[in-house]
């Protein structure tokens, strides 16, 4: 085992290109393989057009010191399949190019999954557990930490940061979106920063034209609620997440200059404790004898 592959990250590139250079400084030092996902024809899922420009690749190569990325080129856009089945369709193809095997973990360009260190160090500990996937298949839940808008003086950030996020599986298939087929989740106790909505204006219009829920809800609505949050306004916010409420229960605002200080300044106020499987000993014993026939 000690020479495989173990931790595999995967990204889908697209329109919000220019976030995925915070994500690689949280992970790169400590992933095996990076694959980086985008359209060689330039298509959302909603068929518009956008455009990565060469500098982008030629930067993330020049931080690629140790060879680790991998480039992904294929036509994720189908004309007549919804978005949100050209999302689960990209990150399964994806999952196929980057092999049997190994901890699954697809990340999207605009998170950051501070003190990724100890996620690793959690999951090669777990490594048993990639044995024989037949009988211990298994995904792994997370914290989002979802920024919903920024301002000049922060961040209005969604609290508490309860929010469920899938990250990491031995069983690479999804169904929806990067949601797994496989059934037997666990959550674990990590934060992944999400920069989400906090974003200018016109990148906001972009995501939700263009995003797997963009049928889900009344996007122009949603739109003008977001243009319309201020610091007079934001406690008002309850239950607001527009296709699963509960899951944004309120604001918060955390001062920051820009995200490089909110990740900072988080990293430092959240520190991560060690992460273990949240099981009784017996279910931990009975998947550990599981691996092993």
């Amino acid at each position: 085992m000690a020479q495989q592959k173990i931790i595999k990250v995967g990204y889908l590139l697209s329109y919000d290109y220019k976030f995925i250079f915070n994500s690689l400084k949280q992970v790169y030092d400590y992933a095996d393989e990076i694959f980086i996902c985008y359209d060689k024809d330039g298509k959302t899922w909603a068929g518009n057009d956008f455009e990565i420009p060469e500098t982008i690749f030629s930067e993330i190569r020049k931080l690629d010191h140790q060879k680790k990325i991998t480039f992904y080129a294929d036509a994720f856009y189908v004309k007549g399949i919804s978005a949100i089945d050209l999302d689960t369709r990209q990150r399964n193809m994806l999952a196929e190019k980057m092999g049997n095997g190994g901890w699954h973990i697809q990340i999207d360009s605009d998170e950051y999954p501070i003190n990724f260190e100890k996620l690793t160090s959690f999951l090669k500990k777990h490594s048993f557990l990639l044995r024989n996937t037949n009988k211990t298949p298994v995904n792994f839940f997370v914290n989002f930490v979802t920024l919903f808008k920024q301002t000049d003086e922060g961040f209005f950030v969604v609290s508490p940061y309860t929010e469920s996020c899938f990250l990491v599986t031995n069983v690479p298939h999804y169904i929806s979106a990067r949601y797994p087929q496989n059934t037997y989740s666990l959550k674990l106790n990590f934060n992944n920063i999400h920069q989400s909505w906090a974003r200018d204006s016109s990148e906001i219009l972009q995501k939700i034209n263009n995003w797997g829920h963009n049928n889900d809800f009344d996007t122009s609505e949603f739109y003008k609620k977001w243009e319309n949050l201020n610091m007079e306004n934001y406690t008002k916010f309850k239950n607001f997440h527009p296709v699963y409420p509960k899951d944004w229960q309120e604001l918060q605002f955390i001062p920051a200059k820009n995200i490089e200080e909110f990740i900072v300044n988080f990293e430092k106020n959240h520190p991560q404790k060690e992460i273990k499987l949240p099981l009784k000993l017996k279910k931990r014993l009975k998947l550990y004898l599981k691996s092993l026939f």
